[in-house]
Order: C-alpha cells, then structure tokens, then sequence
C-alpha cells in the first residue's frame, strides 16, 4: 500500500508541474515579473530584522556590498483562483487570469508552485502560506485538501529573518 500511495504521490506531483508550466512561461508570467522588476528594490530596514538575526543580516550585507541587503517594493502577492495581485505601498496590480485566457485556475493546488516560482523572482526575504478547503473525493469515503488563497508576504519582525524560504518551505 505505502509504494502504491508514494507512486499516486509522484504522478500527481508530474501531473500539476504539467499544468503549472504553462502559466509560468505564459504572457501573464512576463508581465507579472515585468511589473516586479519595474517596482525596482529598497534597503532593508535593519529593524525589520529580528534582534537575534542582526548579526547574521550584517554579516551577509559585508559579504555581498549592501546588495546582500536590499529588497523587492513588493510588500505582500496574494494568489488565488481568479488572479495574482501585488501590493506595493498603497498600489494594488491585479493579474486576472481572464485577461490572459485562463478561465480561472480550477487546480488550485497548482498556485502553491507558482508562489515558489515568484519568490525566487522577487529579491528579499519572503514567507509563504496558504488557506485550504475541503473537498471530498470520488468514492466519497476521504477528504482532500485544495488551496484557496495563498499569500506571499515580506518579513518583519514576528516573522523569521530567511534568506532562502524557498528552499525551507516546499510548498509543492
């Protein structure tokens, strides 16, 4: 039973990396990270960094200039099945998938991936989370979770002070 469960997992997982490809190398995509670039990057405020961390946060700005500590404007990207809105300041830009020829993204679970896909695009330090809901599966006796929403936001102080997220959280 455990083999068929770890076989379901891994088709599964090629199955939402097929699905997901298209919107990552979609025209949606290349506005997205056009939009990104073009919000341009701010100095990390050193006390955003958690009291603990400061050491680490100005050591790596030593190693690597002040570039080591400078960030995307994007405050927050919040993904969900109708669109992908960043939050920059007081601005607020809306993707709509509709606008690009998505009806909208059915598998939400695919956006999870997509987070990750972004986060490497913005430069800082950002934690992913999402919300779910349930839905039962066909032979009605389990229960599946699905993503509703998931948010990408820039850290502060309650928050770890992480260089690489990405890599901590597999979302997917």
């Amino acid at each position: 039973m455990g083999l068929l469960s770890t076989i379901q997992n891994k088709t599964e997982q090629a199955r939402a990396k097929e699905r997901i490809k298209p919107l990552l190398e979609s025209r949606m995509m290349r506005d997205i990270l056009l939009e990104v670039g073009q919000r341009g990057t701010e100095k990390l405020d050193p006390q955003s960094v958690p009291l603990d961390q400061r050491p680490r946060a100005a050591k790596l700005a030593a190693e690597n200039g002040t570039a080591g500590l400078l960030q995307s404007v994007i405050s927050e990207v919040v993904l969900d099945e109708k669109s992908i809105t960043l939050h920059a300041g007081s601005d607020e830009v809306q993707f709509l998938y509709s606008d690009y020829n998505y009806e909208d993204i059915d598998d939400t679970d695919c956006l999870p991936a997509v987070a990750q896909f972004l986060v490497q695009h913005l430069r800082g330090y950002y934690n992913i989370s999402r919300t779910f809901y349930s839905v039962p599966k066909h032979n009605g006796r389990t229960v599946t979770e699905k993503t509703r929403q998931v948010f990408i936001r820039r850290h502060h102080e309650d928050t770890p002070f992480d260089p690489t997220p990405t890599q901590k959280q597999r979302l997917f």
